[in-house]
Order: structure tokens, then sequence, then C-alpha cells
């Protein structure tokens, strides 16, 4: 399923350390636990950070009975050797489907 993690977040994970927050130029392939109540219930495993979306996303495998679109969740991040966890949002798969994707020309 997809995530969108939150930014908001994440700058202020490296405000706190006085660092400008990292954005990847590759998408992470280091699996990353995710978490639902508290409790590890799957793991990100690809993270990246999307120029047409303006978000940090993920492809993350979770059991579709624990977590469903629109559901909270906790992405773990680290941060100089730190590990974190982040707010998240479960989101429908494609990230990105345009309606022009779809369209029918006008003759």
């Amino acid at each position: 399923m997809g995530i969108e993690i939150d930014w908001n977040e994440v700058e202020a994970l490296y405000e706190k350390i006085r660092m400008a927050p990292q954005v990847p130029s590759m998408a992470s392939r280091a699996a990353v636990p995710v978490y639902r109540g508290g409790r590890h219930v799957g793991k990100a495993t690809s993270t990246t950070w999307s120029p047409t979306l303006k978000k940090m996303i993920a492809l993350a495998t979770v059991g579709r009975e624990t977590l469903g679109n629109g559901d909270s969740a906790a992405n773990g991040m680290t941060v100089e050797a730190v590990r974190h966890t982040v707010s998240a949002k479960v989101v429908p798969l494609p990230f990105f489907n345009p309606a022009r994707k779809t369209a029918v020309p006008v003759v």
C-alpha cells in the first residue's frame, strides 16, 4: 500500500538538531517499520520525495486487515543515527493518477 509521510514532522526532527531536512535524491530501499497504535504492523520498503506531489511517499507492506486507505500510521525515520517516528497516512495507489491519463480525445 502507499503511505504519505508528514513532511512537517520530518522538518521538526531536523530542526531540533539544527540541520536542514534531507530530501533524498534517490529512493531509499532500506526497510523501515510502520506502526499503528504503537504496534509494529509492517514495513515501508521504498521511501522517496515526490517532486510531482511535493510529498514524501513510501510503498509499504502491511496486512490489509491492519490498515486501510485513509488510516493513520507512524513511519520509522532515522535522523543522524537516531530512530524516530513520524505520522503517516495510508493513501490509494497509484499516488498520482491524473484524469488526463484516461481522457477521451474530443473529435
